[in-house]
């Protein structure tokens, strides 16, 4: 067991020491917002590390950014400073911050609020890891869009406008929200607070986790929900099965071709959002907001 323990020790000094090497600063951007409502949307591209979003009552996006790289010598540290950089673009309707790297090619695309990396084979330089931590402070009333990938969660507090949040192994949570919301990840939770319902829709999507919304008590709302090794449960008291949909398919010889669609919809009261829920491995809970 000493043996054991010893390893372990060696181990751990192992990896500390693989990145023993630090560097870190604090990076302040304002920008300008014209318009305060949901016409108008912050988009935010990041690959490693958290963001969170809050809105307040201003006209300016207060961006704060913890830059942090790790490498095995100073000049690997120091290089990996100096490469990695913001990029902000700002348009009529909208202001995107984008992470730039040498280890990743930045694809244009037609939609500007679009994340869009691909991975730079040919990249031979300094080897070092980083981590962007982002706290940014937004108009209320405007929408969002924003994303990361790897060691970080998403968390967004009291936005009014449109919100969409994508994630792949971390958790997102969207707090005393109002607008139109999506929200995907792979390997995290989901779990959404309405202070008031959506006009449309809200859909959520993650493969293993669970997904939690809270609303509002008395909401007209219709519900559909899959999930393949997990439960549903709600508080809310569902008025009526929604009917199966017929779905137009593409058949031989291009001749039109129609399925019956299974129906795990429910409606709440009368008209109302529609609520889209999918995961693979997790539960599915509905409940009332207190």
């Amino acid at each position: 067991m000493k043996h054991l323990f010893n390893l372990l020790i060696l181990l751990l000094v192992s990896v500390t020491t693989l990145f023993g090497q630090k560097d870190s600063e604090i990076i302040k951007k304002s920008l300008k917002v014209e318009n305060n409502d949901s016409e108008f949307w912050f988009c935010l591209c990041n690959i490693n590390g958290t963001i969170e979003v809050e809105s307040y009552s201003g006209s300016t996006i207060e961006i704060e950014l913890d830059k942090q790289v790790f490498a095995r010598d100073n000049g690997d540290v120091k290089k990996g400073m100096e490469e990695l950089d913001l990029i902000v673009s700002e348009g009529e309707n909208y202001a995107k911050v984008i992470m730039r790297s040498p280890n990743h090619v930045i694809e244009e695309k037609d939609d500007p609020l679009d994340c869009g990396w691909n991975w730079n084979g040919n990249r031979r330089g300094p080897d070092y890891r980083y981590r962007l931590d982002f706290k940014v402070r937004i108009p209320d009333g405007i929408s969002v869009k924003v994303s990361t990938v790897n060691n970080g969660d998403v968390d967004i507090k009291n936005a009014g406008g449109n919100i969409y949040a994508g994630n792949v192994n971390g958790d997102i949570t969207l707090d005393g929200v109002r607008g139109n919301t999506k929200a995907n990840t792979v390997n995290g939770i989901i779990e959404i607070s309405y202070d008031s319902m959506p006009d449309e829709f809200g859909s959520f999507k993650t493969i293993n986790g669970n997904i939690v919304m809270r609303a509002p008590g008395k909401s007209n709302a219709s519900y559909n929900f899959q999930t393949q090794y997990g439960e549903v449960f709600s508080d809310f008291d569902f008025d009526a099965k929604l009917s199966p949909k017929v779905v137009q398919t593409s058949g031989r010889r291009g001749e039109a071709k129609y399925k019956i669609s299974s129906s795990n919809g429910y409606q709440v009261g009368k008209g109302g959002p529609s609520f889209q829920f999918e995961t693979m491995n997790g539960d599915i809970r509905l409940k009332k907001k207190k």
